[in-house]
This record gives structure tokens, C-alpha cells and sequence, in this order.
């Protein structure tokens, strides 16, 4: 939302919790905006004519019940000059909701893992969901001992273009 900056976000929880023994519950936190107005800094944040807030749950639900359903589909690698084959079956998302449309209120589209633009869209996505984790977890594994190499190149390499050859090995 335009105007809430993540400072200004972090501000607000933190004071939130800070008021709350240091904890931050969603349910409590939307009722402290909506009682105080207005005037607390995080009401333009949420949607409060009745109607649309409904219509966006509802949205939110039908985003729930296409979730984590998969497409599976095998995936032949030929080498090249030997006799090998190997055959290993592969789980897409049944369905894509393409980045590029979120911003217009694009829906999702059924997965066709024989369709490379598809199969792009599915390693852009990871690899955001990846770095969105990555970011809020990276500290937690260096506390631990871990190393951050092999993470940070999953994500180059899932952001990286693709061609037919790493789409099927």
C-alpha cells in the first residue's frame, strides 16, 4: 500500500507489541485499528467497507483451495552418444498465478509443463519465494553455524534464464 513504507510498518508493529507484552497478534491488532479510527497510523492500511472486505476474503479463500494442488508429469533425459535413459516424474503447481498479472488482478492459469514460459514463470516464483525466506531466515542460519553459499546459489541459479537442457535435466 502506497505510503506504508516497511519503517513505517516496523514502527507500528513494534509499538504495537511493546504495548501488548512484546507480542504481536493480528486479530488483536486489527481490532486496536478499528476501534481507535481514522487516526491510528495503520487504518488506511486495511479494507473497510463490509462488502469488499468480504469480496477479498473470498478471494483469499479461492487462492486457499487451489493451493498446493500439483501437476505431475515425467520428465525423459537422453544423453547424448549413450544408451542411457532416465525417466524420473517431476510435481508442478496445478495452477500459476503469473507475476506479471498480480498488479491487474490477473487470476491463475492451469500449469502446461511442456510450455517453457510456464516453466520460467515456476523458477522466477520460487526463486522469490526463496529470497523472501532467505532474507527473513539467512540470520538465524549463520547464527547456527550454516553456510549461505548453497542458498544463495539455488537462487542465482533459479533466477538465471533457462533453456531446454536445464529444463530437462
Amino acid at each position: 500500500m502506497s505510503g506504508f513504507t516497511k519503517a513505517i510498518r516496523q514502527r507500528i508493529v513494534e509499538e504495537f507489541a511493546r504495548r501488548h507484552g512484546g507480542s504481536y497478534n493480528a486479530a488483536a491488532f486489527v481490532e486496536e485499528v478499528r476501534k481507535v479510527g481514522p487516526k491510528h497510523p495503520a487504518y488506511g492500511w486495511f479494507e473497510w467497507n463490509s462488502n469488499r472486505a468480504a469480496l477479498l476474503y473470498q478471494i483469499e479463500q479461492a487462492r486457499d483451495f487451489a493451493r498446493d494442488l500439483r501437476v505431475t508429469f515425467s520428465v525423459v533425459v537422453v544423453n547424448n552418444g549413450r544408451r542411457s535413459v532416465q525417466v524420473r516424474e517431476t510435481a508442478l503447481p496445478l495452477v500459476l498465478s503469473p507475476m506479471d498479472g498480480r498488479q491487474t488482478g490477473g487470476g491463475y492459469v492451469l500449469t502446461d509443463p511442456d510450455d517453457p514460459a510456464h516453466l520460467a514463470e515456476h523458477r522466477r516464483q520460487a526463486a522469490t519465494a526463496l529470497r523472501s525466506w532467505w532474507s527473513r531466515y539467512q540470520s538465524a542460519a549463520v547464527q547456527a553455524g550454516c553456510s549461505t553459499d548453497t542458498v544463495e546459489d539455488i537462487i542465482l541459479k533459479l533466477e538465471a534464464p533457462s533453456n531446454a537442457t536445464d529444463e530437462a535435466a
